[in-house]
């Protein structure tokens, strides 16, 4: 077994993983921010490093030189000031790094939007992170994923409160924009597999479910599951980002991170990516969501 470093793992993703890691018998170190979080983590056995990304010094501190064979970074910030952006995602990943030489293999849990055009700055971020992955010393494995979605995500919880508590459920532009969601299980196993086997060393693959669904249709399934009948409304891409962007400045916070206005599709290499490259067949939208009946998929839950 092997002793990880992971960051973001308190994170949605991270606090999927790191208990599978655990469970794996991986000797786990951890990189938070916050005190409280810190202790919980504590509590389930890792080894806690409490630093930052986001900010202009060694974020890992105390890394150096350590003895971590695996370094997992899950970090990143998707939205907000474009300077928090990139001092995260660009010149924190360079920090880990620097701090990671020594190491035997980085991976990189990056999107499948990931772009080298500026005009999107988390998407360019994340693309920007990962040249500088495949630049470095280490061995890497980059997962570029469509949405990720299970217990607690921010896309389909954030679907399911508007269901809840809108008189309407509005519905992006055409809502014709595909998506290719993926069980954050799904990922965690794909993450297991990858840091334990060479084959998938110094490649970049892009993951997303069994199924490519719309926009619309993955609004329709959480509204089936859900056995709510309510009236879709279609808003102009451009006006709903302006409401959206007002709703945040107010602390009220919408499943509409700034990437998934994009009028490109969220796409992994094929439906059938996980089962050709991982050897095992991933979760549908439904499956994800008929165990949870809804109320288990509001935030944080």
């Amino acid at each position: 077994m092997a002793r990880i470093f992971v960051t973001g793992a308190t994170g949605f993703v991270g606090r999927h993983l790191v208990p599978a890691l655990l469970g794996d018998g991986h000797r786990v170190r951890v990189l938070v921010r916050s005190a409280e979080k810190a202790q919980s983590l504590r509590g389930l056995g890792c080894e806690v490093v409490q630093a930052s990304l986001d900010v202009h010094r060694a974020a890992a501190g105390g890394t150096a030189n350590s003895p971590d064979e695996v370094w997992i970074h899950l970090a990143a910030v998707h939205r907000g000031p474009r300077d928090l952006i990139y001092r995260t995602n660009v010149e924190g990943t360079a920090q880990l790094l620097r701090a990671a030489q020594g190491a035997r293999k980085i991976l990189y849990l990056s999107t499948v939007t990931a772009t080298e055009n500026p005009a999107w700055p988390y998407a360019h971020s994340v693309w920007l992170a990962e040249q500088a992955i495949r630049q470095s010393s280490l061995n890497y494995t980059i997962l570029r994923c469509s949405v990720i979605i299970g217990p607690g995500d921010p896309f389909l919880g954030g679907l399911v409160a508007l269901a809840q508590r809108w008189p309407v459920m509005p519905i992006i532009g055409s809502g014709k924009t595909r998506f290719q969601p993926i069980s954050v299980h799904d990922v965690v196993r794909c993450i297991c597999r990858a840091i334990s086997d060479p084959k998938y060393d110094n490649r970049t693959l892009a993951l997303g479910g069994p199924e490519i669904l719309s926009y619309e249709e993955i609004v329709d399934a959480v509204l089936e599951v859900l056995g709510i009948s309510k009236r879709k409304v279609h808003l102009p891409r451009r006006a709903m980002r302006t409401v959206v962007r007002w709703l945040e400045r107010m602390g009220v916070q919408t499943p509409f991170a700034p990437a998934h206005f994009l009028s490109h599709d969220h796409l992994g290499q094929s439906p059938t990516v996980i089962e050709d490259e991982f050897g095992f067949r991933p979760q549908t939208l439904r499956e994800v969501l008929a165990p949870l009946q809804g109320s288990l998929y509001c935030r944080g839950g």
